[in-house]
């Protein structure tokens, strides 16, 4: 099963930037600062401040002031060799206690929910370039935990590969393998309100799904800290034409349950139980809203399909060809 390990790149380089003085007073400003991932503020503390400056400036727009429900602290470990990740980055840990370690100590730590600490160390290679995704992947992990041990509804609140667009005040959810075109809805859509092309929070509150951002974004460098109630789920492909048909909802939560983050906490490694939880979010979102498998070409057209749906619910099948 594919768990959204990304393949995206990533256009950035955390570390790279560094700040050299003979002299300097480091202080808690220089090495921490608070993310907001949905209902979870972070507290991210690094003895370096170079990782930090770079970290606040790329994540400003998630930025918080709210009271922190865990503080991490950050240890870079250096290393020189290559290390190869499998595609079950999340899949490969080991527990032992409080203890946690990933794919061989690529991350490791300790965690103490009551006290809302949580150390770590992490090799020095997933803080730059495109491996920055396995990083927040483990954030969005500690995400989980933190639901799980404040009780708050894990069964309708999820992490997902997807790009989400606010438009004319409704939310849409478009996603897929990588390469299937998650940034290019992204920048053909830029006129609208574009919550991320890489990793999306879906929610259900009162009954509705709804859509939020996360700091955590793919090649599209413009995402907005805004939440917006969905109104429909794409799983799209490159195509040679502008297409949208229903699919049954098998065939939907067998795709979608592919492009949820894994849902395991940092504890546990029941991977049956999170399996269990992941199908019956999907069966959920399948049942409370409409759902679609969309190709589309590389222009603004296929907004029009999707405008064309709008009281074609009998109908199986949309289409609309632009003719060069």
């Amino acid at each position: 099963m594919y768990y959204a390990v990304y393949e995206a790149a990533v256009d950035y380089q955390i570390g790279k930037k560094r700040i050299h003085a003979g002299v300097m007073l480091i202080t808690n400003k220089d090495t921490e600062y608070r993310l907001q991932m949905g209902d979870i503020c972070f507290s991210l503390r690094f003895e370096d401040p170079g990782y930090c400056s770079f970290a606040r400036e790329h994540y400003q727009e998630f930025l918080s002031e709210n009271d922190p429900d865990i503080n991490v602290t950050i240890k870079i470990a250096l290393h020189q060799e290559a290390i190869k990740i499998p595609g079950s980055f999340l899949m490969s840990k080991t527990v032992e206690n409080n203890n946690f370690s990933f794919h061989s100590d690529l991350i490791n730590g300790s965690v103490d929910l009551d006290k809302k600490q949580c150390s770590i160390n992490v090799k020095n290679e997933l803080l730059s370039g495109k491996r920055i995704r396995y990083f927040e992947q483990f954030l969005c992990q500690v995400y989980y935990t933190l639901l799980k041990h404040n009780q708050r509804n894990i069964i309708n609140n999820f992490v997902i590969h997807g790009c989400a667009i606010r438009r004319n005040g409704a939310g849409y959810l478009f996603t897929g393998r990588s390469g299937s075109g998650k940034s290019t809805i992204a920048k053909l859509s830029s006129d609208f309100d574009v919550l991320n092309d890489e990793l999306v929070i879906l929610k259900k509150v009162k009954g509705s799904y709804t859509l939020c951002s996360t700091p955590f974004q793919g090649d599209f460098k413009g995402n907005s800290a805004i939440s917006v109630p969905l109104n429909a789920v794409f799983l799209i492909k490159h195509g040679k034409r502008n297409n949208i048909k229903q699919i049954s909802k098998a065939e939907f939560v067998t795709r979608f349950i592919k492009e949820v983050i894994y849902s395991q906490s940092l504890l546990s490694t029941k991977n049956e139980d999170v399996l269990l939880e992941m199908m019956d979010f999907c069966a959920d979102v399948a049942v409370n809203v409409p759902f679609y498998e969309m190709k589309f070409l590389p222009d603004k057209s296929f907004w029009d399909v999707i405008d064309g749906l709008n009281g074609l619910n009998n109908k199986m099948e949309v289409e609309h060809v632009v003719v060069k």
